[in-house]
């Protein structure tokens, strides 16, 4: 069914008349399999979003940057000419565009490339899916928000204090204003879960209380745990009720204090909470200012997808991480 739709959408392949052929079939969408090209799937969203998808029968293509990974193609989002020719040969119905720059401190130290990998780029691949009739699904965050009153609905005030938020908060822009309006944002935040680089939060707790290594936790920042394989089945059920807009998508426990978070790993990975020093956020002495009351309010994103995610969820870690 999938083929049909790519039959259909592509029918007229040039810019004019995209809108209304993606919001005419964004109908439709729920009752077919879809096309999914995945920009980014060697990164924590990427890699399982491409494995939950394929497990509910889409059909999906991955790309990577920097970190090969078997049955993934090689993609520079910069190289616009290389995107196109992956659009005109796949034809999907929905571009999820998982790449980007999250590394928090490295983005304050270097705006210019915040900048572009955030927004100028993403926003630029934005404009040529929807040339090619495709949806467009961009990760934002929690750091769109100062944390000072939080957790927040979708119509909050935004005010970023760091440039990881100010540099997604334009590509948020960037993006709307790109895809005429028809991109899905999804915001979330503590997203973790099983991941070929092993990097998100999880791992670092089980890496350093194997290795016997204190860790400092803040004490003082609440928000979503989110795990990955929620978050992807979500977006897929938005994507294919044809969604567009600013959503909200992460755990469900928006006032979850981090250092729950990490007792929580502790617990279920048999570790020693002893070496934990949880101190305040500005003790921790980092670059880039924290949101410290970022959580975000999911009631909209399960109310139309039907669907509440896990408060934990554990994965198998191997013993040399």
């Amino acid at each position: 069914m999938g083929q049909l739709w790519v039959r259909l959408a592509h029918s007229r392949p040039h810019y004019v008349g995209a809108r209304s052929i993606i919001l005419f079939f964004g109908r439709l969408r729920f009752a077919l399999s879809m096309n999914l090209l995945v920009v980014g799937a060697s990164g924590l969203v990427g890699w399982n979003f491409l494995r939950v998808a394929r497990d509910a029968g889409h059909q999906v293509v991955g790309t990577y940057a920097s970190h090969p990974i078997p049955g993934l193609r090689n993609l520079n989002i910069a190289n616009a000419e290389a995107a196109r020719d992956l659009l005109e040969t796949f034809k999907p119905d929905a571009v999820v565009c998982c790449a980007g720059w999250s590394w928090v401190d490295g983005c304050q130290r270097d705006p210019k490339r915040a900048f572009l990998e955030n927004a100028k780029l993403p926003s630029q691949l934005g404009r040529l899916a929807l040339q090619y009739n495709a949806r467009f699904l961009y990760f934002s965050t929690s750091y769109v928000f100062d944390g000072k009153d939080g957790p927040y609905d979708e119509n909050a005030t935004t005010n970023p204090i760091s440039i990881y938020g100010e540099s997604k908060l334009e590509g948020e822009r960037l993006v709307l204003e790109a895809t005429e309006g028809l991109a899905l944002i999804a915001r979330t935040m503590g997203v973790y879960g099983e991941e070929p680089q092993q990097k998100n939060f999880v791992y670092q707790v089980v890496r350093n209380l194997r290795g016997g290594k204190l860790m400092n936790i803040p004490s003082d920042q609440r928000g979503n745990a989110s795990y990955v394989a929620d978050l992807a089945l979500m977006c897929i059920s938005l994507l294919m009720r044809g969604t567009s807009g600013i959503w909200n998508v992460a755990g469900p426990e928006p006032e979850l204090y981090r250092k729950e978070f990490a007792l929580r790993v502790s617990h279920e990975y048999k570790l020693d909470s002893n070496l934990f020093r949880f101190i305040t956020t500005s003790e921790l002495g980092q670059p880039a200012p924290r949101p410290l009351q970022g959580g975000l309010k999911i009631d909209r994103a399960m109310n139309a997808t039907g669907f509440k995610p896990s408060p934990w969820t554990s994965f198998l870690i191997p013993e040399a991480i």
